[in-house]
C-alpha cells in the first residue's frame, strides 16, 4: 500500500468518524446517553482493549511473516550465488552452462518471479528455469573425487535456494485470512462507533471531534500496519523487492564478463 493511501485512508476514517459523533451529538441527551457514564466508560476501555491486544497479536504474526519472507529472499540469492561459483571444478563446457543457467534464473526471479507474487503465487517461466537447470547439473559428468565433491556441494546448496525460494513464495498469499480481516473490521467498526455513546451536548464539538478522531486513527492505523505486513511483496515503498538476488545476478554477470563470456541469451537455455 502506497504511503498516501495508507494516510487517505485513515484520515478519511477520522473525519468520517468525527462527522458521525457531530451528527450523533445534535441528537444526544445532555450528559450523554448513559445515566452514568462511568460503568459505561469501564466497559469500552475493556472491550477496547481487548480489541487492540488481538490486533497486537495478528501484527505480531504479521510482522513475524514480512520478517521471514525477507530472510528467506537474501538466504535464495546467496545460495544462488553460491551455486555459480561451486561449479568451478566442473569441466568448461558444462560449467558454462551451470554459470548461464543460474544468471538466467537470477533474472527470471526478478523479472517473473516477483510479479508472479504480487499476484499470489509463483512463477511457471521460473519453475522451466529450475527443471531445465537441475536437468543440466544432472548431466554433468564427474571424473575425480574433487568434481564429485563440487557436485555434492552443488546439488546441498540448490536444496538451500529451494527451500527459500518456496518459503519466500509460501508468504505471497497473505498469512491473515479472511475471516480474520472480518473479525479485525468488524471490532474497528464497534471500538469507533461505541465512541458516539458518549457524545454530549454540553462538551465543545471540537474535544470531542477530536476524541473520536483519535481512536480512529489508532484503529485505522493498526489496521493498515497489518495490512501492510500481510502482503509483503507489493510494488510499494516498504516492500520486499528482488534486492538481494539483483545483487547476486549483478555480481554472477561480472564474473561471467570477466571471464571473457558471451551475453547469455536465457531463451537458447530452456529445455
Amino acid at each position: 500500500m502506497e504511503p498516501w493511501l495508507a494516510a487517505l485512508i485513515i484520515v478519511g476514517a477520522a473525519a468520517l468518524s468525527a462527522v458521525a459523533i457531530l451528527v450523533v451529538r445534535r441528537r444526544a441527551p445532555a450528559g450523554t446517553w448513559f445515566e452514568d457514564p462511568i460503568p459505561a466508560g469501564a466497559v469500552y476501555t475493556v472491550a477496547g482493549t481487548a480489541y487492540m491486544v488481538i490486533v497486537a497479536f495478528v501484527f505480531f504474526i504479521a510482522f513475524e511473516s514480512y520478517g521471514g519472507a525477507k530472510v528467506e529472499a537474501e538466504e535464495e540469492a546467496t545460495a544462488t550465488l553460491a551455486m555459480f561459483h561451486a561449479v568451478g571444478p566442473f569441466e568448461p563446457a558444462p560449467r558454462a552452462e551451470l554459470e548461464e543457467q543460474l544468471i538466467c534464473y537470477a533474472r527470471e526471479v526478478i523479472s517473473h518471479g516477483w510479479p508472479a507474487m504480487r499476484r499470489g503465487g509463483g512463477s511457471s517461466v521460473v519453475d522451466a528455469r529450475v527443471v531445465a537447470m537441475e536437468q543440466a547439473a544432472e548431466e554433468v559428468p564427474v571424473n575425480d573425487a574433487k568434481q564429485a565433491a563440487a557436485y555434492e556441494h552443488w546439488f546441498s546448496l540448490n536444496e538451500e535456494r529451494r527451500q527459500g525460494r518456496q518459503a519466500r513464495i509460501g508468504e505471497a498469499g497473505g498469512l491473515v485470512p479472511s475471516v480474520v480481516w472480518l473479525i479485525l473490521i468488524i471490532g474497528a467498526v464497534v471500538a469507533v462507533a461505541s465512541v458516539c455513546f458518549f457524545a454530549d451536548p454540553r462538551e465543545r464539538a471540537l474535544t470531542q471531534a477530536g476524541m473520536i478522531a483519535a481512536v480512529a486513527i489508532i484503529v485505522v492505523s493498526g489496521l493498515v500496519l497489518v495490512r501492510f505486513l500481510d502482503k509483503p511483496y507489493e510494488d510499494t515503498s516498504g516492500s520486499i523487492k528482488p534486492t538481494a538476488m539483483t545483487r547476486t545476478l549483478e555480481q554472477m554477470e561480472r564474473d561471467h564478463r570477466e571471464r571473457g563470456r558471451a551475453v547469455v541469451s536465457c531463451a537458447d537455455l530452456t529445455r
